[in-house]
């Protein structure tokens, strides 16, 4: 019997040892598919979108968060790395803008376009999950990754120029296909990719 336990010990800590091994493995991985997209995003002005789709899909699988959509990892600000979005990418190709974030805190969403000169675009509105008698949770959502949105009002702030309230314009759904605590990969009801990395991670 003493023969059985040593045994079964020693089972147990094989397949402990398997598992962290495999755990490391899959660390290891996770980290260089991560690094060759921002890599890829960061040091080429504007990618092939087709190359860029195929990086996000192959590390998509590997996201260790499955209902992204609620996900307390999802609540912070985000900084916007790369995206296919023509009305955003018009202010840094344009040299309008260095930074551009988005604020999701419990329901609220905040997009901020800062400019160099002082001043910012400011977008604010309000989210939701679907379930299963929304109207949004048609074919092809993937579970537990959609949110939608409802923007409810802008300002544009010209520094000494003075503020000015904007019509709020737009709604949709975006869907975070991959989240860790150091990014978050989205597409979006537009079709469109965007690519963020906390806030704090660059300050």
């Amino acid at each position: 019997k003493k023969i059985d336990i040593i045994n079964s010990i020693q089972s147990m800590l094989d397949g402990r040892d398997s598992q962290i091994n495999e755990d490391q493995a899959l660390s290891k991985k996770r980290a260089e598919l991560k690094a060759n997209l921002l890599s890829t995003c960061v040091q080429s002005l504007r990618p092939n979108r087709g190359t860029v789709e195929e990086m996000i899909e192959e590390l998509s699988k590997y996201s260790p968060v499955e209902e992204s959509a609620t996900s307390p990892l999802l609540q912070k600000e985000w900084l916007l790395v790369w995206t296919t979005e023509k009305e955003i990418n018009i202010f840094t190709d344009w040299g309008i803008s260095e930074m551009i974030t988005q604020t999701i805190d419990r329901n609220q969403l905040v997009n901020f376009i800062g400019f160099k000169r002082g001043g910012g675009l400011s977008v604010k509105g309000t989210l939701s999950i679907p379930n299963g008698d929304d109207d949004s949770n048609v074919e092809g959502m993937k579970a537990g990754k959609r949110t939608n949105f409802q923007f409810t009002s802008a300002n544009i702030d010209l520094g000494r120029w003075g503020s000015f309230n904007a019509p709020p314009i737009g709604e949709g759904w975006f869907e975070t296909i991959y989240l860790d605590d150091e990014l978050r990969i989205d597409t979006n009801s537009r079709d469109d990719i965007l690519i963020c990395v906390p806030q704090t991670e660059v300050e």
